[in-house]
């Protein structure tokens, strides 16, 4: 467990928070809450770990707007079977964009989907730009605090050397359970 941590530590000092910024570019959750973890063990500060993260995100859920605004319709002719979907959403859109553009990093698969679709549908870049900015800033804050509780419950439970691995088991055990309910036990459609 040293040997993987004293390899990790120099790892995490050069490039974490570029793995940060970037991470949440594409995906946030899980990426947020290792960032709490990598702050409680001390390999990132907490406020340098909340600012990248922030300005990940924003990148990212821009990036995810202009791509929506310039290129989804275009992609939605290569998959005619979304286009009613996607139509459905512009009512939601225009009446709750800006609930929309705020709770977008809360809501499973929305970091992406709602940019997107904000994007498509033309919503005032400038109002989403600043409730995607204040949903960012909450989301960020709770999740690295959540990711620092969690590292504070694994060191209680599990010790302080083995938090990390014992950590890893547990989640990867927790995502096997999840595949194996969704899988084999949840009522498939035919």
């Amino acid at each position: 467990m040293e040997h993987f941590l004293s390899e990790l530590t120099p790892l995490v000092n050069v490039y974490g928070l570029w793995i940060v910024f970037f991470g949440m570019m594409v995906e946030g959750t899980t990426m947020i809450i290792a960032t709490g973890i990598l702050c409680y063990l001390g390999m990132l500060s907490f406020g340098s770990a909340f600012l990248v993260a922030i300005l990940g995100a924003i990148a990212g859920d821009q990036l995810w707007y202009f791509l929506g605004k310039r290129y989804a319709i275009k992609l939605l002719d290569y998959f005619p079977s979304f286009k009613p979907r996607v139509e459905k959403l512009e009512n939601s859109v225009q009446n709750k964009g800006a609930l929309l553009s705020f709770s977008g990093r809360f809501i499973y698969s929305g970091a992406i989907l709602f940019p997107m679709t904000l994007g498509i549908y033309k919503y005032d870049h400038r109002t989403f730009s600043i409730f995607d900015t204040l949903g960012i800033m909450l989301w960020s804050f709770l999740g690295i605090s959540l990711g620092y509780v969690l590292g504070t419950s694994a060191e209680l439970i599990f010790g302080k050397l083995e938090k990390v691995w014992h950590f890893v088991l547990i989640l990867a055990f927790i995502i096997f359970i999840a595949w194996v309910i969704k899988k084999y036990l949840l009522i498939k459609k035919h």
